[in-house]
């Protein structure tokens, strides 16, 4: 009797299991199961974008020269040159057409100077981006300098800057509004001004005369038709002169 009765007990708590699934009740054939990740999909970081580093290169040498292919990006280029010879000096780009494009040229040695240029797609007659032979023209030792940077920030104005001969090259940020430019030159030679935007745009010529000269010039930051004022941004101010000189930057909107 009493073997009947723990065997009834056995059956009947067995039932009872089956009917409710059980703590390990296997799921149904339509349940849906979140997937899981692979350790690879858990582990994984984001991407990082490297931006290609742009031309930076020192370069020396006694006498002509051809020199590269160097690869030039978008943006703003400066070669800075020392050339001890006596007779004059040129340095030239020449791209792969054999397009040529002068920085400096036949300066009366010795020269110590900068040359700034924008870089840009469709900028007929000078550099746009590519690969550019050096062609270097000299009669005595000389050092090179050919430098891109990504500038996202520079000097605000009030700005003086002055030199003796080809110059500049300083970061100057400029805010949209109005400006001065208070110049000074000394020379008979020719002697310009512009603004090369960081991001490689035609530059800004604001001051464009010959010989000796003092004098202002305003100029407007924003607003305009495309291409006819400066925007708002970085830029590197390119001075060509053969004479000493001097610039001053003012914004009319300080107080």
């Amino acid at each position: 009797m009493l073997k009947a009765l723990v065997r009834l007990a056995m059956m009947l708590s067995f039932t009872f299991l089956v009917a409710c699934g059980g703590a390990a009740d296997a799921p149904s054939p339509g349940a849906s199961v979140p997937p899981t990740a692979s350790p690879t999909e858990a582990t994984r970081r984001p991407t990082a974008t490297y931006v290609p580093r742009q031309l930076q290169a020192q370069l020396d040498g006694d006498g002509p020269d051809v020199l590269g292919p160097y690869e030039m990006g978008p943006g703003v280029i400066i070669a800075f040159v020392r050339y001890e010879g006596d007779a004059p000096f040129s340095l030239t780009f020449v791209d792969e057409d054999q397009g040529l494009v002068k920085s400096i040229d036949s300066r009366p040695g010795p020269y110590q100077g900068e040359r700034v240029h924008s870089v840009f797609e469709g900028n007929d007659g000078g550099l746009a981006p590519g690969n550019y032979m050096v062609n270097v023209v000299a009669t005595g030792p000389w050092r090179l300098r050919l430098f891109q940077e990504r500038a996202i920030q520079g000097q605000t104005p009030e700005i003086t800057l002055a030199g003796s001969g080809d110059g500049g090259g300083s970061w100057i940020h400029l805010d949209d509004g109005e400006y001065t430019m208070t110049t000074s030159h000394a020379g008979e030679s020719d002697f310009t001004v512009e603004l090369f935007d960081a991001k490689g745009v035609p530059p800004y010529q604001i001051v464009e005369i010959k010989g000796d000269h003092e004098g202002k010039f305003g100029f407007t930051v924003g607003g305009g038709a495309p291409g006819e004022n400066p925007q708002a941004g970085v830029y590197a101010m390119g001075v060509v002169s053969q004479g000493d000189w001097s610039v001053t930057i003012t914004s009319d909107d300080a107080p």
